[in-house]
C-alpha cells in the first residue's frame, strides 16, 4: 500500500486541494493517507473533512491523523512538507518592519527580507523532518511546498541524502495566463478575490501547446511555446504593445522588452525580485495600479474557504474531486501507475548527468521539466538560457547561497549579507538602514528562530 504522509495537514485548504488530486486518479485507489501537524485542533478539522472527501469519491482510503511527526513518517512513499511556521503573524513582521525602510514588498515570501526570514523559520523544521526520514523511510521521496521554496530545496540537497524535490504551480499558471494572452486560451484575471483564487486551481495548459521553461522558482522563463506546431516567440514578444496586456502584466511585459523573453511570476509577484520597479511608491503605483494588500487578501481567501468548509462539513456543498494545479499528486500518479507525464519541478542543477541549466551555479536548484514514471523523476537538461537571463537569475542564486549558509551553519552574519545583497532592499537602503532593518527583524522573530538563541 503507498503511504502519502502530509506534514502540515493542518493547512486545511491546501490538504483539501492536494487530496481532491490525489482522490482523482483510479491508480490511487486504496492508498494510505496519513495527516501531521503540531496543532491537534485545526488537524482534526482536516481530518473530518478529508474523511467526508473519500466517503464522497467512494473509493477506498485509509486516512489516519497524528500530531507524532516521526510516527506520520513511519514508512511512507511520498513525505510533503506544507508547513507555515508562526502562521501568519512572522508574514505580517516581514512585510511591516521593512516598509518602515522603504522596502514594500508585495509577497515577501522567495527574496526580500520576507524571504531571508521565513526561509530561517522554515529550514530548522524541515531538517529535522529530514532527519525523521533517514531512519524511518529512507527511500521516500520528500516533496517540498514551503516557501522560500529554492532556499528550502537548496538545503535539504546540501543536508541530508533523501531524495526531494520542490514544487510550485507557477510555471502552468503562467503558461496557462500566457496562451490567453496570445488568444489560444482562456484569459485569466490576477487573483485579487477569494473566488478567483479558486479559479485559479483548475486553469489547465491547452492541448494544443506545447512549451519548455528553464530557470530558478519564481524566476523561471519561457524557452518555448508553440501552438499546433507554430512557434509563437515572435507573438510573446509583441505583447508589450498589446495594451490589454500591458494592463495587466506591465512588469513582465517591459522585463520582456528588455530581456527578450517572458518570465514567471505573475507581475505583481516578479517585481519583488528585481530591482527596476519598487524603488519608491510613485514607481510601484505606476508599474503595478492593480494591488492590493496580500495579506488582508489571504485573510478573506481564509475566510471564504473556511465557510466553504463549513459547508462540506455540513453536507451542504460536495467536494471537488478532479486534478488541479498542483503538481504533486500528478507526481504521485505516475509513479505509482507508471504513467509517463511532465511537471515543473526543482531540483539541483548538478545531476550525474552533468549541469541542468549550463550557465547557472552547478550548486543552485533550478526549475526545468521532470519527466515522471514507475522509475522516479527525470529532469530534462535545457542547455544555456540567454546570458542575460541567467545573470538575473545570479542576483537572487547569489542571495540564496547565503540564506542556506546561515541556515545550516547558525550563521547569522550569512542572513544580514543576503539581505545586503537582495535587489530590492538594495536599491532602496544605505548599509547602515539594512543592518538596523535586519537587527529590529530578528529582534521581532526571535520566537521562531530557537537556532540563533545563543547569538
Amino acid at each position: 500500500m503507498t503511504q502519502i504522509t502530509i506534514i502540515g495537514a493542518g493547512s486545511v485548504m491546501f490538504t483539501r486541494q492536494i487530496t481532491s488530486a490525489l482522490l482523482s486518479y483510479p491508480a490511487l485507489n486504496g492508498i494510505d493517507l496519513v495527516l501531521m501537524d503540531i496543532d491537534s485542533e485545526v488537524l482534526k478539522r482536516s481530518y473530518q473533512l478529508i474523511s467526508k472527501m473519500v466517503d464522497q469519491a467512494d473509493i477506498s482510503v485509509r486516512i489516519s491523523m497524528t500530531t507524532n511527526r516521526r510516527q506520520a513518517l513511519t514508512g511512507a512513499d511520498f513525505v510533503i512538507n506544507a508547513i507555515q511556521v508562526g502562521g501568519l503573524e512572522p508574514w505580517r513582521l516581514d512585510m511591516q518592519i521593512p516598509a518602515k525602510y522603504g522596502v514594500i514588498q508585495e509577497v515577501g515570501d522567495t527574496m526580500g527580507p520576507g524571504g531571508i526570514f521565513r526561509a530561517l523559520r522554515h529550514i530548522p523544521p524541515m531538517l529535522a523532518i529530514l532527519r525523521d526520514m533517514e531512519e524511518v523511510c529512507p527511500e521516500a521521496l520528500f516533496i517540498n511546498y514551503a516557501n522560500p521554496l529554492a532556499p528550502l530545496t537548496w538545503a535539504a540537497k546540501d543536508s541530508s541524502p533523501i531524495k526531494s524535490i520542490g514544487l510550485c504551480y507557477g510555471v502552468r499558471y503562467t503558461a496557462a495566463q500566457l496562451v490567453g494572452y496570445l488568444g489560444e486560451g482562456d484569459w485569466i484575471d490576477h487573483p485579487s478575490t477569494p473566488e478567483r483564487w479558486q479559479r485559479l486551481m483548475y486553469q489547465e495548459v491547452p492541448s494544443h501547446i506545447d512549451y519548455e521553461f528553464a530557470g530558478i522558482n519564481h524566476m523561471t522563463w519561457i524557452t518555448k511555446l508553440m501552438a499546433n506546431g507554430e512557434n509563437m516567440q515572435p507573438k510573446i514578444r509583441e505583447l508589450f504593445n498589446n495594451p490589454k496586456v500591458y494592463a495587466a502584466d506591465g512588469v513582465r511585459c517591459e522585463v520582456l522588452k528588455f530581456f527578450g523573453l517572458w518570465c514567471t511570476e505573475n507581475h505583481w509577484h516578479c517585481s519583488d525580485y528585481l530591482p527596476y520597479f519598487r524603488k519608491n511608491e510613485e514607481m510601484i503605483n505606476h508599474f503595478l495600479p492593480q494591488r492590493w494588500d496580500l495579506l488582508a487578501l489571504e485573510e478573506k481567501v481564509h475566510a471564504a474557504g473556511e465557510a466553504e468548509i463549513d459547508a462540506q462539513l455540513a453536507g451542504i456543498q460536495k467536494f471537488v474531486i478532479e486534478p488541479n494545479m498542483l503538481n504533486a499528486p500528478k507526481l504521485i500518479n505516475a509513479v505509482v501507475s507508471g504513467e509517463r507525464v511532465r511537471i515543473n519541478g526543482n531540483v539541483p542543477n548538478r545531476q550525474s548527468a552533468g549541469l541542468l541549466i549550463d550557465n547557472l551555479p552547478e550548486n543552485c536548484v533550478v526549475e526545468v521539466p521532470i519527466w515522471v514514471d514507475s522509475q522516479g523523476l527525470h529532469p530534462q537538461k535545457m542547455g544555456r538560457l540567454p546570458m542575460q537571463c541567467a545573470s538575473l537569475i545570479k542576483t537572487n542564486t547569489a542571495v540564496q547561497e547565503l540564506i542556506v549558509e546561515a541556515a545550516l551553519t547558525h550563521n547569522l552574519d550569512a542572513a544580514r549579507y543576503a539581505l545586503a545583497l537582495d535587489p530590492v532592499t538594495a536599491t532602496v537602503c544605505t548599509l547602515e538602514q539594512i543592518d538596523g532593518m535586519f537587527t529590529e527583524m530578528f529582534a521581532a522573530q526571535r520566537q521562531w528562530l530557537p537556532q540563533f538563541a545563543n547569538v
